[in-house]
Protein backbone atom coordinates (compact mmCIF):
# COMPACT_ATOMS: atom_id res chain seq x y z
CA UNK A 1 0.00 0.00 0.00
CA UNK A 2 1.03 3.43 -0.53
CA UNK A 3 2.99 5.04 2.28
CA UNK A 4 3.74 8.82 1.80
CA UNK A 5 2.60 10.98 -1.11
CA UNK A 6 5.50 13.73 -2.78
CA UNK A 7 4.02 16.81 -4.25
CA UNK A 8 6.83 18.98 -6.46
CA UNK A 9 5.92 22.11 -7.12
CA UNK A 10 3.73 24.67 -4.88
CA UNK A 11 2.33 26.63 -7.20
CA UNK A 12 -1.79 27.20 -7.92
CA UNK A 13 -2.33 23.65 -8.99
CA UNK A 14 -0.73 21.98 -6.07
CA UNK A 15 -3.63 23.00 -3.01
CA UNK A 16 -5.82 21.29 -5.92
CA UNK A 17 -4.05 18.16 -5.59
CA UNK A 18 -3.56 18.50 -1.52
CA UNK A 19 -7.30 18.39 -1.29
CA UNK A 20 -7.39 15.72 -3.28
CA UNK A 21 -5.00 13.25 -1.38
CA UNK A 22 -7.08 14.82 1.86
CA UNK A 23 -10.23 13.98 0.15
CA UNK A 24 -9.14 10.52 -0.10
CA UNK A 25 -8.29 10.27 3.52
CA UNK A 26 -4.55 10.28 3.10
CA UNK A 27 -2.53 13.45 5.44
CA UNK A 28 0.68 11.98 5.07
CA UNK A 29 1.82 14.47 2.35
CA UNK A 30 5.22 15.89 1.80
CA UNK A 31 5.74 19.38 -0.62
CA UNK A 32 8.64 20.42 -2.47
CA UNK A 33 9.99 23.09 -4.48
CA UNK A 34 12.39 24.85 -6.18
CA UNK A 35 11.29 27.89 -4.13
CA UNK A 36 11.67 26.82 -0.35
CA UNK A 37 9.95 29.52 1.02
CA UNK A 38 7.15 29.35 -0.97
CA UNK A 39 7.18 25.31 0.13
CA UNK A 40 7.42 25.91 3.52
CA UNK A 41 4.33 28.54 3.31
CA UNK A 42 2.37 25.98 1.74
CA UNK A 43 3.30 23.03 3.75
CA UNK A 44 2.50 24.99 7.33
CA UNK A 45 -0.92 25.99 5.73
CA UNK A 46 -1.71 22.49 5.36
CA UNK A 47 -0.11 21.28 8.66
CA UNK A 48 2.02 18.98 5.78
CA UNK A 49 5.85 18.11 5.60
CA UNK A 50 8.21 19.88 3.79
CA UNK A 51 11.57 18.44 2.24
CA UNK A 52 14.09 20.23 -0.12
CA UNK A 53 13.74 19.50 -4.13
CA UNK A 54 17.14 16.83 -4.16
CA UNK A 55 15.59 15.46 -1.13
CA UNK A 56 12.15 14.64 -2.25
CA UNK A 57 12.48 11.99 -5.11
CA UNK A 58 15.24 10.19 -3.08
CA UNK A 59 13.23 9.67 -0.11
CA UNK A 60 12.45 5.95 0.27
CA UNK A 61 8.91 6.36 1.93
CA UNK A 62 7.49 8.13 -0.90
CA UNK A 63 6.18 6.04 -3.76
CA UNK A 64 3.63 8.00 -6.00
CA UNK A 65 3.80 11.68 -6.77
CA UNK A 66 1.77 14.26 -8.21
CA UNK A 67 3.91 16.88 -10.07
CA UNK A 68 2.62 20.28 -10.51
CA UNK A 69 5.32 22.50 -11.92
CA UNK A 70 5.80 24.16 -15.17
CA UNK A 71 5.43 21.72 -18.10
CA UNK A 72 8.72 22.88 -19.43
CA UNK A 73 9.85 21.32 -15.93
CA UNK A 74 8.41 17.70 -16.66
CA UNK A 75 10.92 16.02 -18.76
CA UNK A 76 13.66 16.34 -16.09
CA UNK A 77 11.30 15.62 -13.08
CA UNK A 78 10.11 12.39 -14.83
CA UNK A 79 13.12 10.89 -16.06
CA UNK A 80 14.14 11.03 -12.48
CA UNK A 81 10.88 9.68 -11.26
CA UNK A 82 10.49 6.74 -12.90
CA UNK A 83 14.62 5.94 -12.60
CA UNK A 84 13.60 5.82 -8.64
CA UNK A 85 10.75 3.16 -9.65
CA UNK A 86 8.52 5.84 -8.32
CA UNK A 87 4.62 6.62 -9.99
CA UNK A 88 2.79 9.71 -10.64
CA UNK A 89 0.45 11.76 -11.28
CA UNK A 90 1.46 14.92 -13.79
CA UNK A 91 -0.41 17.87 -14.78
CA UNK A 92 -0.84 18.64 -18.00
CA UNK A 93 0.68 18.59 -20.80
CA UNK A 94 3.37 15.69 -19.20
CA UNK A 95 5.49 16.69 -21.99
CA UNK A 96 4.89 17.50 -26.04
CA UNK A 97 8.27 15.80 -26.44
CA UNK A 98 7.26 12.49 -28.11
CA UNK A 99 10.65 10.92 -28.05
CA UNK A 100 11.03 11.71 -24.40
CA UNK A 101 7.21 10.22 -24.30
CA UNK A 102 7.84 6.72 -25.74
CA UNK A 103 11.00 6.23 -24.26
CA UNK A 104 9.71 6.70 -20.90
CA UNK A 105 6.62 4.87 -21.81
CA UNK A 106 9.06 2.21 -22.53
CA UNK A 107 10.43 2.04 -18.71
CA UNK A 108 6.82 2.82 -17.37
CA UNK A 109 5.79 -0.19 -19.20
CA UNK A 110 8.77 -2.44 -17.73
CA UNK A 111 8.74 -1.09 -14.43
CA UNK A 112 4.85 -1.54 -13.72
CA UNK A 113 4.69 1.97 -12.81
CA UNK A 114 1.59 4.13 -13.00
CA UNK A 115 1.84 7.44 -14.84
CA UNK A 116 -1.18 9.48 -14.99
CA UNK A 117 -1.63 12.73 -17.02
CA UNK A 118 -3.68 15.35 -14.96
CA UNK A 119 -6.92 15.15 -17.27
CA UNK A 120 -9.53 15.87 -14.63
CA UNK A 121 -12.32 16.73 -16.95
CA UNK A 122 -13.33 12.82 -17.78
CA UNK A 123 -14.22 12.40 -14.17
CA UNK A 124 -16.82 15.25 -14.52
CA UNK A 125 -20.50 13.49 -13.83
CA UNK A 126 -21.66 15.05 -17.01
CA UNK A 127 -19.11 13.65 -19.29
CA UNK A 128 -19.10 10.65 -17.93
CA UNK A 129 -23.63 10.64 -18.59
CA UNK A 130 -23.09 11.42 -21.92
CA UNK A 131 -19.98 9.60 -22.82
CA UNK A 132 -22.26 6.41 -21.83
CA UNK A 133 -25.23 8.13 -23.75
CA UNK A 134 -22.81 8.26 -26.92
CA UNK A 135 -21.39 4.41 -26.99
CA UNK A 136 -24.82 3.25 -26.46
CA UNK A 137 -26.37 5.22 -29.04
CA UNK A 138 -23.23 4.36 -31.35
CA UNK A 139 -20.52 7.12 -31.78
CA UNK A 140 -21.38 7.94 -35.56
CA UNK A 141 -25.00 9.06 -34.29
CA UNK A 142 -22.73 12.15 -33.60
CA UNK A 143 -22.14 14.30 -36.57
CA UNK A 144 -20.80 17.57 -35.50
CA UNK A 145 -19.36 18.90 -32.11
CA UNK A 146 -18.05 21.79 -30.48
CA UNK A 147 -15.71 22.38 -27.47
CA UNK A 148 -15.57 25.66 -25.67
CA UNK A 149 -13.21 26.73 -23.04
CA UNK A 150 -11.86 30.08 -21.88
CA UNK A 151 -10.16 31.72 -18.97
CA UNK A 152 -8.82 34.63 -17.50
CA UNK A 153 -5.35 32.86 -16.76
CA UNK A 154 -3.15 33.06 -13.70
CA UNK A 155 -0.57 36.24 -13.34
CA UNK A 156 2.19 33.46 -12.71
CA UNK A 157 4.72 34.54 -16.17
CA UNK A 158 5.37 31.19 -17.08
CA UNK A 159 1.82 30.96 -18.33
CA UNK A 160 2.30 32.99 -21.15
CA UNK A 161 5.87 31.87 -21.95
CA UNK A 162 6.19 30.22 -25.10
CA UNK A 163 9.71 28.84 -24.14
CA UNK A 164 8.29 27.41 -20.52
CA UNK A 165 4.94 25.40 -22.13
CA UNK A 166 2.80 28.45 -21.61
CA UNK A 167 -0.08 29.50 -23.70
CA UNK A 168 -3.30 28.60 -24.69
CA UNK A 169 -2.49 25.49 -26.25
CA UNK A 170 -0.80 23.85 -23.22
CA UNK A 171 -3.13 25.63 -20.90
CA UNK A 172 -6.56 24.46 -22.35
CA UNK A 173 -6.56 23.58 -25.76
CA UNK A 174 -4.90 19.71 -23.54
CA UNK A 175 -8.43 19.41 -21.68
CA UNK A 176 -10.04 19.23 -24.92
CA UNK A 177 -7.76 17.44 -26.77
CA UNK A 178 -8.32 14.64 -24.41
CA UNK A 179 -12.03 14.69 -24.62
CA UNK A 180 -11.82 14.43 -27.82
CA UNK A 181 -10.31 11.41 -27.87
CA UNK A 182 -12.01 9.78 -25.04
CA UNK A 183 -15.00 10.78 -26.69
CA UNK A 184 -14.44 9.63 -30.38
CA UNK A 185 -11.42 7.96 -30.33
CA UNK A 186 -7.96 9.27 -32.59
CA UNK A 187 -8.11 11.87 -34.34
CA UNK A 188 -6.25 11.71 -38.14
CA UNK A 189 -5.27 15.35 -38.73
CA UNK A 190 -6.14 18.74 -37.83
CA UNK A 191 -7.89 20.89 -40.89
CA UNK A 192 -6.98 24.26 -40.04
CA UNK A 193 -5.69 26.86 -36.90
CA UNK A 194 -6.22 30.20 -36.16
CA UNK A 195 -4.03 31.70 -33.85
CA UNK A 196 -3.72 35.06 -32.22
CA UNK A 197 -2.24 37.25 -29.40
CA UNK A 198 -4.62 39.72 -28.41
CA UNK A 199 -3.04 40.96 -24.18
CA UNK A 200 0.43 42.24 -25.57
CA UNK A 201 1.09 43.73 -22.30
CA UNK A 202 1.67 40.22 -20.54
CA UNK A 203 4.77 40.08 -23.04
CA UNK A 204 6.07 42.46 -20.40
CA UNK A 205 6.21 39.57 -17.63
CA UNK A 206 8.49 37.91 -19.80
CA UNK A 207 12.65 37.95 -20.59
CA UNK A 208 13.85 39.04 -23.51
CA UNK A 209 14.90 35.69 -25.15
CA UNK A 210 11.59 34.44 -24.58
CA UNK A 211 7.98 34.89 -26.79
CA UNK A 212 4.60 35.51 -26.00
CA UNK A 213 2.57 32.54 -26.29
CA UNK A 214 -0.87 33.03 -28.14
CA UNK A 215 -4.09 33.76 -26.23
CA UNK A 216 -6.40 32.72 -28.44
CA UNK A 217 -7.22 29.95 -30.92
CA UNK A 218 -9.80 28.46 -33.27
CA UNK A 219 -9.21 24.93 -34.35
CA UNK A 220 -10.98 22.69 -36.68
CA UNK A 221 -9.74 19.03 -36.54
CA UNK A 222 -11.08 15.65 -37.91
CA UNK A 223 -11.13 12.22 -35.88
CA UNK A 224 -10.31 8.67 -37.51
CA UNK A 225 -13.99 8.48 -37.73
CA UNK A 226 -14.35 11.47 -39.86
CA UNK A 227 -16.25 13.33 -37.23
CA UNK A 228 -15.45 16.88 -37.77
CA UNK A 229 -14.91 18.89 -34.37
CA UNK A 230 -14.53 22.90 -33.69
CA UNK A 231 -12.84 23.88 -31.03
CA UNK A 232 -12.27 27.00 -29.68
CA UNK A 233 -10.28 28.84 -26.52
CA UNK A 234 -8.71 31.56 -24.56
CA UNK A 235 -6.37 33.10 -22.30
CA UNK A 236 -8.65 36.30 -22.01
CA UNK A 237 -11.97 35.77 -20.66
CA UNK A 238 -12.94 37.76 -17.38
CA UNK A 239 -14.03 34.27 -16.26
CA UNK A 240 -13.61 30.29 -16.09
CA UNK A 241 -15.90 28.38 -18.99
CA UNK A 242 -15.97 25.15 -20.66
CA UNK A 243 -18.37 23.59 -22.48
CA UNK A 244 -19.53 20.89 -25.15
CA UNK A 245 -21.83 20.73 -27.93
CA UNK A 246 -23.00 17.34 -29.72
CA UNK A 247 -25.21 17.29 -32.85
CA UNK A 248 -26.46 13.72 -33.92
CA UNK A 249 -29.10 12.15 -35.71
CA UNK A 250 -31.01 11.13 -32.63
CA UNK A 251 -30.29 14.29 -30.05
CA UNK A 252 -28.39 17.12 -29.55
CA UNK A 253 -26.94 18.10 -26.64
CA UNK A 254 -24.92 20.66 -24.60
CA UNK A 255 -22.95 20.74 -21.25
CA UNK A 256 -20.15 21.52 -19.02
CA UNK A 257 -18.41 20.64 -15.77
CA UNK A 258 -19.14 23.60 -14.44
CA UNK A 259 -22.24 22.94 -11.87
CA UNK A 260 -23.93 26.13 -13.05
CA UNK A 261 -24.83 24.82 -16.83
CA UNK A 262 -27.00 22.39 -16.86
CA UNK A 263 -27.01 19.35 -19.25
CA UNK A 264 -29.46 19.23 -21.91
CA UNK A 265 -30.53 16.79 -24.43
CA UNK A 266 -32.97 17.48 -27.16
CA UNK A 267 -34.13 14.36 -28.63
CA UNK A 268 -35.97 14.50 -32.06
CA UNK A 269 -38.84 12.95 -31.18
CA UNK A 270 -38.93 15.39 -27.97
CA UNK A 271 -39.92 12.05 -25.81
CA UNK A 272 -37.09 12.00 -23.11
CA UNK A 273 -35.82 15.86 -23.70
CA UNK A 274 -33.18 16.20 -20.10
CA UNK A 275 -32.42 19.14 -18.22
CA UNK A 276 -29.84 18.67 -15.69
CA UNK A 277 -28.02 20.35 -12.95
CA UNK A 278 -24.95 18.03 -11.27
CA UNK A 279 -24.35 18.68 -7.68
CA UNK A 280 -20.72 20.32 -7.92
CA UNK A 281 -18.04 17.92 -6.77
CA UNK A 282 -13.73 18.49 -6.48
CA UNK A 283 -13.07 16.29 -9.64
CA UNK A 284 -9.45 15.85 -8.26
CA UNK A 285 -10.63 13.87 -5.76
CA UNK A 286 -11.84 11.60 -7.88
CA UNK A 287 -9.08 11.54 -10.10
CA UNK A 288 -6.75 11.05 -7.14
CA UNK A 289 -8.76 8.18 -6.01
CA UNK A 290 -8.49 6.52 -9.08
CA UNK A 291 -4.95 6.99 -9.39
CA UNK A 292 -4.33 6.08 -5.94
CA UNK A 293 -6.46 2.53 -6.82
CA UNK A 294 -3.76 2.17 -9.58
CA UNK A 295 -0.49 2.44 -7.40
CA UNK A 296 -2.31 0.11 -4.88
CA UNK A 297 -2.97 -2.54 -7.67
CA UNK A 298 -6.57 -2.36 -6.71
CA UNK A 299 -7.17 -1.55 -10.49
CA UNK A 300 -5.96 -1.28 -13.46
CA UNK A 301 -4.99 2.14 -15.42
CA UNK A 302 -7.00 2.34 -18.30
CA UNK A 303 -7.60 6.45 -17.93
CA UNK A 304 -4.67 9.04 -19.11
CA UNK A 305 -2.58 6.51 -19.68
CA UNK A 306 1.20 6.94 -21.63
CA UNK A 307 -0.16 5.95 -24.79
CA UNK A 308 -2.95 8.96 -24.41
CA UNK A 309 -0.48 11.47 -23.03
CA UNK A 310 1.64 10.29 -26.77
CA UNK A 311 -1.17 10.99 -28.92
CA UNK A 312 -2.55 14.24 -27.21
CA UNK A 313 1.68 15.92 -27.70
CA UNK A 314 1.51 14.28 -31.27
CA UNK A 315 -1.61 16.66 -32.33
CA UNK A 316 -0.93 19.86 -29.82
CA UNK A 317 2.56 19.69 -32.06
CA UNK A 318 0.73 19.51 -35.05
CA UNK A 319 -1.54 22.40 -33.64
CA UNK A 320 1.38 24.37 -32.60
CA UNK A 321 3.31 24.17 -36.13
CA UNK A 322 0.29 24.01 -37.90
Amino acid sequence: MMNKIGIIGCGRQAPKHINGYLGNGIKDICLSDVDEDKARRLAKEYNLKYLPSDEIINNEEITAYSICTPPETHDLIIDNLVEMDKSFLCEKPISLNLNKLHVNEKSINEKKLVAMGGYIYKFSPAHIHVKKLIENAGRDTIQKAYFRIASPGSNTPWQFSKKLGGGVINELVVHIIDLVQWYFGDIKGIKNVSKRIYLEHRRKTLTEVDELAEDYVHIKLLTKSNLEIEIEADLISSEFIQYAQFNGEKFDCSLSIQPNIPLQLKYQDKSMDVCKFFKFQNLYIDQIKYFIQCVNKNRTQEISTMKESIAIARTINEIIDF
